[in-house]
């Protein structure tokens, strides 16, 4: 494993790519707190007469700091924000296996308990699964830097024996993060009983697929069924 690049595909994003019709208020606010802690911009798609529109305009007012793009659903043609990070809710990514679409934007589903998705338990889980690894490494740690979570858990798949390369992964994030404590999962256990056990604020998966037309990994699928917080799926 090569070292952490401090510029991961989050750092370079330009937005966070958020829409109101499809992930509500609750939605908008993750995602602005998300592009706040990137010192990214916030585009938030939306139609005129959303009733959710007024509370988007108050939550922004909030963030006075933050670069806002409000993209109206009734314009022609709808833009492509390069380089985005997309929100997006559980039944829109169910609805459009695989998570990477066409264009390997990184994607987050926005769902689970409050706490979570304020960001409470100050705790970063991240899976690495058989590709995509890497990049799944990547952006935990900047999502750590960036939100200022004290602590990042690391599952493999499968399950790697003590010395292997999980703990290559630890000395890695500790020269990127050395504020955060790197806890390896040395057992084996599925996500669903790893944030049951431990809860996180966010969950980091590879949203690669295993190979052509195969779908998404193991970890990555079971995340987007079961996890109890925003998944983050790493595509590019």
């Amino acid at each position: 494993m090569t070292a952490l690049a401090h510029g991961s595909a989050l750092t370079t994003a330009t937005c966070v790519l958020v829409d109101v019709r499809d992930c509500g208020v609750t939605g908008v606010r993750w995602a602005a707190a998300c592009a706040e802690a990137l010192g990214i911009g916030l585009v938030v798609q939306a139609a005129g007469n959303d009733p959710a529109h007024a509370e988007v305009a108050a939550l922004v007012a909030e963030l006075p700091g933050l670069p806002v793009h409000v993209e109206r659903h009734d314009c022609s043609p709808p833009a492509r924000w390069e380089g985005a990070l997309v929100v997006i809710s559980r039944q829109q990514a169910l609805a459009m296996p695989p998570i990477a679409g066409g264009d390997c934007r990184d994607v987050v589903v926005v769902r689970g308990n409050p706490a979570a998705i304020a960001g409470r338990f100050g705790v970063v889980t991240a899976v690495l699964d058989s590709v995509g690894g890497e990049g799944v490494l990547q952006r935990a740690t900047t999502l750590c830097r960036a939100r200022g979570a004290t602590r990042l858990r690391v599952l493999s798949r499968p399950c790697p024996k003590p010395g292997d390369s999980l703990d290559a992964a630890a000395d890695l994030v500790h020269a990127a993060c050395p504020d955060v404590i790197v806890e390896l999962v040395h057992v084996p256990r599925s996500v669903a009983e790893e944030t049951r056990l431990f809860p996180s604020d966010l969950l980091v998966v590879s949203g690669r697929e295993r190979g052509p037309g195969e779908g998404l990994q193991p970890a990555a699928r079971a995340a987007l069924h079961h996890a109890p917080c925003p998944v983050l799926f790493s595509c590019s």
